[in-house]
């Protein structure tokens, strides 16, 4: 009988030890921290974040997903190369911004009792710095601050043609352009003289930074946007090639975005 039951102990020990779930091990995670990113030991090695297609970095520049970046990812020099200047892609996606922009404004009732206006942004937008890049490696460098004044100081940015286009499209449908730069007023003089040889002949305003300001460019735009609307003015569009050129108060009835991947400013 005693060997019956310690039969039976034995049997149901095995039938419950089957039928329990087994428990983990647990397992000992690496001394190393596994949540630091591929950013940050880039970082600590002062190595560029590398994209591996720089179709899509450049979307996400353009889409305001990747901001803050000091320089194009080093492997992008060629794409960012052949886009602004070999291919012909550049000049057709600010066609199409342009053109959507055009469309928009000709569609307007505009009226009568206000100044209607349309904000440019001047670098990028209505004149380029693409020639002072191109001996940066396209962004890929950090530029140098002094040989940039000394660049625009030179007053020789050539024109954006569909921009131009476009500047001269609204003033036929009753629209003012109005410029704001945040190039420093000591430019001024030569930047207005740049415009003209340019092919942008009239403005109802040219607005530059204090010459020495450190304010953000959005907050200096912003600012001046709303001084105008105080005015009276009625701000119909407003188009550059930063998202800072567009963002905060009285940026417009509609804003549009030109391409531009060589740099991001806020």
């Amino acid at each position: 009988m005693k060997i019956l039951s310690l039969s039976l102990i034995l049997l149901l020990a095995a039938t419950v030890s089957q039928g329990r779930p087994s428990v983990p091990r647990l397992i000992e995670l690496p001394t190393s921290n596994i949540f630091e990113t591929e950013a940050d030991l880039l970082e600590k090695q002062r190595l560029t974040i590398s994209y591996p297609n720089c179709r899509s970095w450049h979307l996400g520049v353009e889409t305001s997903n990747i901001i803050n970046f000091g320089t194009v990812p080093a492997n992008c020099k060629d794409y960012v190369e052949d886009y602004l200047t070999t291919s012909q892609q550049y000049r057709d996606d600010s066609k199409t911004v342009c053109k959507e922009a055009y469309f928009y404004a000709k569609g307007l009732a505009l009226k009568n009792d206000t100044i209607n206006v349309w904000i440019f942004d001047l670098d990028e937008t209505l004149l380029s710095n693409i020639p002072f890049y191109a001996e940066y490696g396209y962004g890929t460098e950090k530029q140098d601050t002094e040989a940039f004044s000394k660049w625009l100081a030179a007053g020789e940015s050539p024109v954006l043609a569909e921009s131009l286009h476009l500047y001269e499209n609204i003033q036929e449908l009753g629209i003012e352009p109005i410029i704001i730069t945040e190039r420093f007023q000591d430019l001024e003089e030569v930047t207005l003289k740049n415009l003209k040889a340019a092919g942008f002949t009239y403005w109802k305003h040219a607005i530059f930074k204090p010459t020495g300001s450190n304010t953000k460019t959005a907050n200096f735009k912003s600012k001046e946007r709303k001084k105008l609307e105080r005015s009276g003015y009625t701000i119909i569009g407003n188009i550059g090639d930063q998202w800072a050129d567009l963002a905060k108060d009285s940026p417009g009835r509609r804003t549009f975005k030109l391409p531009n991947p060589l740099y991001y400013k806020t």
